[in-house]
């Protein structure tokens, strides 16, 4: 498509949006109706300072996908058109009532045909029937139609309403309470239409997208960067994905709706393109977060392909949810897997998901899933966690490595580890950088310092511990604010160099540390030390001083255990 077909703008008010025969039709597969009191809240508080001051308000883009004759596809923008729409049907009804009551009784009936007919919709002459300017969702357009539109209550009540139809009459009841506490006093039907053809239809105005198919749609959201959309990267996708289906019948299109619902539900609205591009990775040649749009749009072309995806994604979604829950049920079937997945999660890694979701439907065992899990962790803490190296090369080699194993390149575990081989930090730049490493002892940080601690003290100590389990603090050995003596020799910038290093913390029982070691002077802290039952504290009682060329080169013993530690044979 060439550049300057992309997209058309205009800048129009309602008035001009609904002119000239113009048409708007939700798509079946948007999301329904979902605005709340606040947001008509807002909405009428911006009319009423917009009717003070008469000046235009900006009601952000609308998105349009351009159909035949006039007929547009709401892309974004359905829940404040919807809503304007209720709104000036709420007007329509004041002035019904104030006819039924006699009031300017003919006037008053006519008034409310014109701003039906203007901006909610005409009678078709040859039916009578009056089709709509507007058309919602296949959840929420019944509803509309058949109750907001002839301002007719429900059946039955609100009670046996969906949410979202429960959301649009509430909006109608809303703006029906604001008009009767703005205009049943003087019962002037004139200023009524007035308000409507002035201020809601002139003075709240729109810039107009209208686009040809939905790349472009998504185009305009990423050039946008979603600014005064209400769409997001989500709904755009599924839009596209679902746009396929979009003439099936109503009775086949609500199975793909709540199997999408599903999908959505275990990888996260907000997480799902993250979670699409992870599954693609495991499948196809690397797909940056730019390109995923536009692969969908290539790959995906026939409804057999969306079914197909769908179904796809499902397996995976569980899989996506589990690797960012360690404590998961999801688990249960796989011992030890718990571990490293909250490893992972505590270096907040996920660029390894394309390797898992591709080995976990070509390795049977659950053991080797858990041996996978593990490589990845190991792979995190070296890479990330320690020597903090730039993650554009992880994604690249575990989409490499997914597509070994798919690809039946990498058969055994042996084979998965020399595909992360690129990947896994030499023993000698991990000690190098592991020597340096600093940490504040509190939030995120203050649990990484403790992973690394009680695995350094299980490695030395030999004694099985963990840290999510330990009852253990975290000990400054010099002190973040020493004492008035005994801590002299650290200086204000020897002191900021060392008391966040690594070779700077100990495990120590909380008991002893709140009540004995706190800041005293070093000799009265090796006397506590001594006490601990962890190897790495109770080392410190023969210590003959703690000054920075201690730290250093504690920091640097610990650092050649990690290379034990966290090792894998590549």
């Amino acid at each position: 498509m060439a550049q300057s077909t992309l997209l058309n703008t205009d800048t129009e008010d309602l008035k001009e949006l609904l002119s000239n025969g113009k048409t708007y039709s939700v798509p079946t597969y948007q999301r329904d109706y979902s605005w709340k009191e606040e947001h008509w809240e807002d909405l009428w508080e911006d009319l009423m300072t917009i009717e003070a001051s008469r000046e235009d308000h900006y009601m952000g883009a609308v998105v349009l996908e351009s159909g035949e004759r006039k007929q547009f596809r709401v892309i974004d923008g359905q829940q404040r058109m919807a809503t304007l729409s209720i709104l000036i049907l709420a007007c329509v009804d004041h002035l019904y009532e104030l006819a039924h009551e006699g009031v300017d009784e003919d006037a008053n009936k006519e008034r409310a045909a014109l701003l039906e007919s203007s901006y909610l919709g005409a009678k078709d002459p040859s039916s009578l029937r009056i089709s709509p300017k507007l058309k919602l969702n296949a959840n929420d357009d019944d509803f509309f139609q058949l109750n907001l539109a002839q301002r007719k209550p429900p059946h039955g009540g609100v009670r046996n309403l969906r949410d979202s139809e429960k959301l649009l009459w509430g909006c109608f009841l809303f703006f029906k309470r604001k008009l009767a506490d703005k205009f049943a006093p003087k019962k002037k039907g004139a200023e009524i239409a007035a308000f409507v053809s002035e201020i809601v239809t002139e003075r709240l105005v729109f810039i107009s997208v209208r686009v040809q198919d939905q790349l472009s749609a998504y185009t305009v959201f990423e050039t946008l960067n979603a600014r005064g959309l209400e769409l997001t990267e989500t709904d755009l996708l599924k839009n596209y994905l679902l746009s396929m289906a979009d003439r099936i019948s109503k009775s086949q299109m609500e199975p793909v709706l709540k199997q999408w619902a599903r999908i959505t539900s275990r990888a996260g609205i907000a997480s799902f393109p993250e979670f699409l591009r992870h599954h693609l990775n495991s499948r196809r040649e690397y797909v940056r977060q730019k390109q995923l749009f536009k692969t969908i749009k290539r790959d995906i072309t026939t409804l057999e392909q969306v079914f197909s995806l769908l179904d796809m994604l499902e397996k995976d979604a569980s899989w996506f949810e589990a690797l960012g829950d360690a404590s998961s049920e999801f688990w249960l079937d796989y011992p030890e897997a718990q571990e490293q997945v909250r490893v992972l999660n505590l270096f907040n890694v996920s660029q390894f998901t394309p390797l898992v979701l591709a080995a976990k439907d070509v390795f049977k065992s659950p053991s080797d899933i858990v041996e996978i899990l593990r490589y990845c962790a190991i792979v995190s803490i070296r890479f990330n966690g320690v020597s903090k190296r730039s993650t554009h090369l992880l994604e690249d080699i575990y989409n490499k490595a997914a597509l070994e194993v798919r690809g039946s390149r990498a058969k055994t575990l042996s084979d998965v580890r020399k595909a992360l081989q690129p990947i896994y930090i030499p023993d000698e730049e991990f000690e190098a950088d592991f020597s340096t490493l600093r940490f504040k002892a509190r939030g995120t940080s203050g649990k990484r310092l403790r992973y690394f601690l009680a695995k350094i003290e299980k490695q030395f100590g030999g004694s099985d511990i963990n840290d999510s389990a330990m009852d253990a603090t975290v000990e400054h050995i010099l002190p973040e604010n020493p004492g008035e003596s005994g801590w002299e020799h650290f200086q204000n910038e020897t002191h900021e160099r060392c008391f966040e290093r690594l070779g700077n913390y100990s495990l120590l029982e909380r008991k002893l540390n709140g009540q004995q070691a706190g800041n005293a002077a070093f000799p009265h802290k090796q006397f506590v030390y001594a006490q601990s039952k962890y190897k790495t504290s109770q080392e410190l009682a023969s210590s003959h001083d703690w000054n920075e060329a201690e730290i250093i080169a504690r920091q640097a013993k610990m650092a050649k255990m990690a290379k034990t530690v966290w090792s894998l044979s590549i």
